[in-house]
């Protein structure tokens, strides 16, 4: 029997530390035992020497003296030590010749006393723990006593590759999936591989044998994704017993012959579930070749990986859209979303969001739709606004040609509601006025929004050229995620302005930044902005308030903030700064058709904007000068030079309608125009997007009061949120 240098290294070292005085250690081993003339102990070799006799004994420690050496040196003697002599033995560790005992070996490295008499019939598993002995060897046992238990623990851990003892589903197919952990099982003799497979079969039962079979068969790299598919063979809800029965068989191939029972179905897919999400993606590519390979799609539509589950699932949710079938389209986006793979598009589930809450908005009662303007508004503010932030989220599409086509079903439906709202909306401009509480003029603006604002603390306005209320309600909780808190007076003023009619930015912008109904361009804004009479009232001698347009927000990189922004930011004298940012109106002018998403990222400066206010402590308005409708299929009728506003003549067509009034002279110059306030009527060339008419998404202009949540409390300020509609909560 041949003993590794490592044994006799950890014989001699524990000899040695027990009996520190003594120069030679006998072990009882055969000559033939060990062939290395020296073995490594702490480092320094140590003589090893084979001895066939009682002389050879004494003449071994003549010639060890003799060189001098500091070392102990190892003796290996197989005969009667009673023949060696009192003087042989006295100078030996222990006074005699150390049995060589595997078992022995295994508790000096445990560091333990005794043996739990169980193991020692298992002689493999001592020289398996030996011989895999860690680098930093093991824990000592805490009881003295090396129990069965902890020896199976550390071979599974050291020798196996186990993570854990005792091993689970989930640990036993990790394991066999490991390419390398297979191979060395396979060194190992055959006892020590029984045994360990009778271990594992005490533990995971019948599971071992399909385990250990698939290997033979060379299936081991297949386990997870067959546990993937047997989540839906252990379902009895879905498919037939039979159309079951005949996959189950067909899988039996793969583990050399067994036949696969509901128990082994159900085991593989406990242990399915178990994987992490990452581990069953990476066998994505073998489950759909399995799927194939076994005719198992009937079954397949139904799991929660796979393409064909996925296309199902997706026609499932876009039939229950057109069905307008709450519930089921309720129930089948949560299917959607907890596919585990192919993994959805990022926007797949806010889409899908976004049309189960259309459904839901669609099958409320139908309210009596008002009659006056100021309460249209604020329906609009409230309810409709959410209504057109979910129905521009649906405008994406979808990779699914039939979800793309349910999408489109359910604008169209919300349409039809929607056309009567926007009807009666114009209907109201021709025959009601703003209140100046809950609608204020946008020319009124700077007096009752602004100017509080201002005489409360420093203040930093944003005017978005083009936002819309849904565009605002997007950015509104991008602003709620990085901190931004809403306020507003006491008596809720402030929330909503009515844009100059028709509603183009020369008109609007300028009535809103003049403070009074007029048409200009950016030098009549600036000018008219900083003599404000109530803003200079709020502001220091020398620090009039200042308005800064597109081409003075960044520097010359397009990327930072320009000295001159930055500066007046963080003057503490300055106590109004105006920003006006085209991110939307640019948009609207381009002919492609991009997805957006409203969020203080999308805006270019926004962010660098909110820090330098936030540093220095400014309240951040957001308004804009007017709203825009989006392309939907838009149609063509007679022509202008403004998309959605033109001249009266003898031409008349659905969906507009004739205003005048002292406002409509203001902003074009005639005593009459036509405006548009059905979004699918144009009057110039395909865009984006368009504003000029008089739909409440065009019309209607957000104002809102933000202070960071860090910011100390203003008196008379309360805050606020814009809460969203009992049918836009999931």
């Amino acid at each position: 029997m041949k003993v590794s240098a490592h044994q006799i290294r950890l014989q001699a070292k524990d000899a040695h530390e027990k009996d520190p005085r003594a120069h030679f250690i006998l072990l009882r081993l055969p000559p033939d035992a060990f062939d290395e003339p020296t073995v490594d102990v702490d480092a320094a070799p140590w003589l090893v020497s084979t001895c066939s006799s009682p002389l050879a004994v004494r003449d071994a420690m003549r010639r060890h003296s003799a060189s001098g050496s500091t070392t102990p040196a190892v003796l290996l003697f197989s005969g009667d030590e009673n023949d060696l002599g009192f003087d042989v033995l006295a100078r030996c560790a222990k006074q005699r010749a150390i049995s060589h005992d595997l078992w022995q070996t295994v508790l000096v490295l445990f560091k333990a006393a005794h043996i739990d008499p169980r193991l020692t019939r298992h002689r493999w598993l001592a020289e398996l723990l030996v011989r895999y002995m860690p680098a930093d060897g093991y824990a000592p046992v805490l009881s003295l006593v090396l129990d069965q238990d902890r020896a199976w623990k550390e071979l599974f851990r050291v020798v196996l590759g186990f993570t854990s003892y005792p091993p689970t589903e989930f640990d036993l197919l990790q394991w066999a999936g490991d390419a390398r952990r297979r191979e060395q099982f396979k060194t190992l003799d055959e006892g020590a591989r029984q045994a360990s497979i009778a271990q594992l079969r005490e533990t995971l039962g019948e599971l071992v044998n399909f385990v250990f079979a698939a290997i033979d068969a060379g299936s081991a790299d297949e386990l997870v994704a067959i546990a993937m598919l047997c989540e839906v063979l252990d379902d009895k809800t879905i498919g037939t017993e039979a159309s079951r029965a005949k996959v189950a068989a067909r899988l039996e191939v793969r583990f050399d012959g067994l036949t696969f029972s509901p128990e082994i179905a159900h085991q593989l897919a406990e242990a399915s579930d178990a994987f992490p999400e990452t581990a069953r993606l990476q066998q994505l590519v073998r489950y759909e070749s399995l799927v194939t390979q076994l005719k198992a799609e009937s079954l397949a539509v139904h799991a929660r990986y796979g393409s064909a589950a996925l296309h199902e699932k997706t026609k499932s949710f876009a039939r229950a859209l057109n069905e307008q079938n709450l519930a089921e389209a309720t129930s089948r986006l949560e299917r959607l979303k907890t596919h585990l793979g192919p993994v959805l598009n990022p926007r797949s589930a806010p889409r899908g969001e976004m049309a189960v809450r259309l459904v839901r908005w669609l099958l409320q009662p139908p309210h009596a739709c008002p009659t006056a303007l100021n309460t249209l508004a604020q329906q609009y503010r409230n309810e409709i606004a959410w209504v057109d932030w979910a129905q521009t989220v649906l405008l994406e599409g979808d990779d699914s040609v039939e979800l793309a086509n349910a999408y489109g079903l359910l604008r169209e439906k919300i349409r039809a509601r929607r056309d009567l709202f926007d009807q009666r909306f114009a209907e109201s401009l021709a025959s009601d006025q703003p209140d100046e509480a809950a609608l204020i003029p946008i020319e009124d603006a700077l007096d009752q929004c602004v100017a509080p604002v201002v005489e409360a603390e420093r203040s930093l306005l944003i005017v978005m050229d083009g936002m819309s209320i849904p565009v605002f309600l997007e950015l509104h909780h991008s602003l709620k995620d990085y901190g931004w808190v809403q306020f507003e007076r006491s008596d809720g003023a402030c929330s909503t302005l009515l844009a100059m009619l028709p509603s183009t930015t020369e008109a609007s912008r300028t009535s809103l930044l003049s403070g009074r109904t007029c048409k200009g361009s950016a030098a009549t804004e600036r000018s008219a902005f900083s003599a404000s009479p109530l803003l200079v009232k709020a502001s220091v001698a020398g620090k009039p308030p200042v308005l800064f347009h597109k081409r003075d927000v960044l520097d010359s990189s397009g990327v930072a903030l320009s000295d001159d922004l930055r500066a007046a930011l963080s003057d503490k004298r300055q106590r109004v700064v105006a920003v006006v940012i085209n991110a939307v109106d640019d948009h609207l002018a381009k002919s492609d058709q991009l997805r957006l998403r409203w969020d203080i990222a999308q805006f270019k400066g926004l962010d660098a904007l909110l820090a330098e206010a936030r540093s220095s402590g400014r309240s951040v308005m957001f308004t804009s000068d007017h709203g825009h409708v989006l392309d939907q299929d838009t149609v063509k009728q007679g022509s202008s030079s403004s998309a959605r506003w033109r001249e009266v003549n003898l031409e008349a067509y659905p969906g507009e309608i004739v205003l005048q009034g002292k406002r409509i002279k203001a902003a074009s110059n005639l005593d009459k125009v036509v405006l548009a306030w059905n979004s699918k009527l144009r009057y110039a060339n395909k865009q984006n997007g368009y504003h000029g008419g008089c739909s409440p998404a065009e019309a209607l202009v957000p104002f809102a009061t933000y202070r960071h949540r860090d910011s100390k409390a203003v008196d008379g300020w309360n805050e606020r949120d814009e809460t969203a509609p009992d049918w836009w909560q999931t």
